[in-house]
């Protein structure tokens, strides 16, 4: 696995699937097997449902989402990734919270281990969800 195969495919995830919705990257990214170590819901059965979940929630609540990867680097198997994502809530109703256009940015931090090919295999990550809450209300 070359360092660019792995660090472009988490970038893909952010920049191709959150930024512009385009959930086949998730397949493409991760390893078959892949585990998220946050809560799946009910109807999520894998990471890669999982993700592709997220990516439309967060795209359906703020069509105008826009995401900046700003740094990924990676050491071995594993790649971190600082994301940051501005937006305003004007679609869909997000975390229980009716659409308010109310502006919001956040920033995240990924650490995803990723196989030979570069695919990830298990992710961990701090995506601000609470400071998210807290600019909606």
């Amino acid at each position: 696995m070359s360092d660019t195969t792995a660090k472009r495919l988490v970038r893909d995830v952010f920049e191709l699937g959150f930024g512009k919705g385009d959930l086949d990257v998730v397949d493409t990214a991760l390893a078959p097997s892949a585990v998220d170590h946050h809560p799946f819901a009910d109807d999520e059965p894998n990471m890669a449902e999982h993700l592709k979940g997220a990516i439309a929630v967060f795209r359906s609540a703020a069509p105008d989402l826009h995401v900046a990867v700003t740094h990924v680097l990676q050491d071995g198997n594993f790649v971190s990734a600082r994301v940051e994502m501005t937006g305003h809530h004007s679609g869909s109703p997000f975390m229980g919270l009716p659409p308010s256009d109310k502006a919001f940015a956040i920033e995240q931090f990924h650490l995803i281990e990723v196989n030979s090919d570069g695919r990830g295999m298990r992710h961990w990550a701090n995506i601000a969800l609470d400071e998210l809450k807290r600019q909606l209300t």
